[in-house]
């Protein structure tokens, strides 16, 4: 399992609901996970003030880089995943990808979602040296929708630019993995009622779990398709 993963992007594409979904994931495989709220929002800490948390989940808020580093430092003694949503702010993404095994930059089928995520990649090399040693960045594709085939290919042209590693499943807009904000718990322990299409977001999550390196896969550095990018065009 990677310890520690950071999520982030200069251009808001989803990385607080990529962090609860991940963890959502963790929770039901019963390994306890930290997600660290340092996005400006701060939803993750009005999801967790909803209840119905899993006992699994500890959610923190930090603001600034000691916090970030104690709750970093606090779940590796522990043998915790830990989950940062870095949010937008460059700084944020930066403190937390440093601290970070392992950095996740959403990507939504927009050109602008596009280009913020090439951004946010310039400003992790800017910081190669710094951090932990054999780290990684990947790029994951969220909200993944049908939309015209031109917009497709125009965000399919700007992530070419990107020789960052593509994880091959993505998260699918759907109603389930917004539920949870709105009724607190996670997909994993909301009813079919409440968020219709569980079962496949479920499905989905665990794929991506696995392939981020929670679920024990082999989330390495080399380059995978884009294949979540192209199901669009």
């Amino acid at each position: 399992m990677i310890p520690v993963i950071s999520i982030g992007s200069l251009k808001t594409s989803g990385t607080t609901t990529l962090a609860l979904t991940l963890a959502g994931v963790a929770a039901a495989a019963d390994i306890p996970v930290v997600l660290i709220d340092a996005a400006r929002d701060k939803d993750l800490v009005g999801w967790a003030a909803k209840g119905a948390c899993s006992a699994k989940i500890t959610v923190e808020a930090a603001d600034d880089e000691a916090t970030i580093e104690r709750l970093v430092r606090a779940a590796r003694r522990r043998g915790d995943l830990a989950i940062i949503d870095a949010g937008d702010v460059a700084e944020t993404i930066r403190i937390a990808a440093k601290l970070a095994d392992r950095t996740l930059i959403p990507v939504r089928f927009s050109p602008l979602s596009a280009h913020a995520a090439l951004a946010t990649e310039r400003l992790l090399t800017a910081e190669a040296g710094k951090g932990r040693r054999n780290r990684d960045w990947s790029l994951v594709a969220t909200a993944i929708t049908t939309i015209p085939s031109r917009v497709a290919r125009l965000v399919e042209t700007i992530i070419a630019e990107s020789e960052l590693a593509r994880l091959d499943i993505g998260l699918v807009l759907r109603a389930a993995y917004e539920a949870p904000f709105l009724h607190g718990g996670t997909i994993f322990s909301l009813s079919d009622e409440i968020a219709p299409g569980l079962d496949r977001a479920r499905a989905e999550a665990a794929t991506l779990a696995y392939e981020t390196g929670i679920l024990g896969g082999a989330a390495g550095k080399e380059a995978a398709d884009t294949t979540e990018f192209r199901k669009a065009a």
